[in-house]
């Protein structure tokens, strides 16, 4: 991850607003659900890669009964909007949050059951670095279960996502749904998969653009501005786009460190 910082607190605000408190990215809860479908997470701990403000790691921890989540991130300022979240949760002694630097994981081999992220790792240029630290911090037969920002392919896609890249102010070195399985693959991971979120997140992108432009702008305008709402108004209809096209791929991972199943 950079170290500059990428959420400063008006960019929570808007988010917030499409997403809901708590969450950074899209499908709320719901999209966490998905995300570790089929998985049993009863007392097993768990490490959240990126936790945001807080709403994946309560979600993990209250639905879905881990036993203990600690998150881990990079700005100081998200962990204090998501610990004010984790308060009011009724989870908040089975819940960790730790400010890291940029790097290898700050935790012993086989550490967690399971390691888990929400739209976060897009923000990491060395993927396979990652890849082989989650391996490393995950006990013998844990899962690896993400969300992550994905590239398409192809050359109207390609172009939809650097315009994006161009208004958007964050830092996002992408891989697409291939490469990134043969970068869980070469760093030991078996049975690794890669759904696809685009059918789903595409229209939704758009009627989240559509919301902006309509009943949420002048909360938008009275909380942030009216020069950073346009800005962001701008982004938006960028990302709507990329996602349309297919430039932009929200997509689901799932990989397994070899050795005896903890799930």
């Amino acid at each position: 991850m950079s170290n500059d910082i990428q959420y400063p607190d008006h960019f929570i605000t808007r988010l917030h607003s499409i997403w809901g408190e708590g969450f950074m990215s899209p499908g709320g809860p719901e999209e966490v659900g998905e995300i570790v479908r089929d998985l049993d997470l009863g007392s097993k701990t768990v490490l959240d890669i990126g936790f945001g403000t807080g709403g994946p790691a309560i979600e993990l921890a209250k639905k879905h009964q881990a036993g203990k989540v600690i998150g881990i991130d990079v700005e100081p300022q998200l962990r204090e909007r998501a610990l004010a979240n984790i308060e009011q949760s009724g989870v908040s002694d089975r819940i960790d949050l730790r400010i890291v630097e940029p790097g290898p994981l700050p935790f012993a081999d086989e550490s967690f059951d399971v390691v888990f992220s929400k739209d976060s790792m897009a923000h990491i240029e060395d993927k396979q670095a990652l890849f082989l630290e989650v391996k490393r911090v995950l006990k013998s037969g844990g899962v690896f279960v993400a969300s992550d920002w994905l590239s398409g392919s192809g050359e109207v896609a390609v172009a939809a996502l650097n315009e994006f890249r161009d208004v958007c102010h964050l830092v996002l070195p992408m891989a697409t749904a291939a490469e990134t399985e043969n970068m869980l693959l070469d760093a030991g991971f078996e049975n690794t998969s890669a759904r696809d979120r685009n059918e789903w997140y595409a229209p939704l992108c758009v009627a989240e653009v559509e919301r902006i432009e309509g009943p949420l702008r002048d909360q938008l305008i009275n909380e942030v501005g009216i020069e950073i709402y346009d800005h962001w108004l701008k982004v938006r209809t960028a990302l709507a786009k990329a996602t349309t096209v297919g430039g932009l791929r929200p997509t689901h991972l799932r990989a397994y460190k070899p050795g005896s199943s903890t799930m």
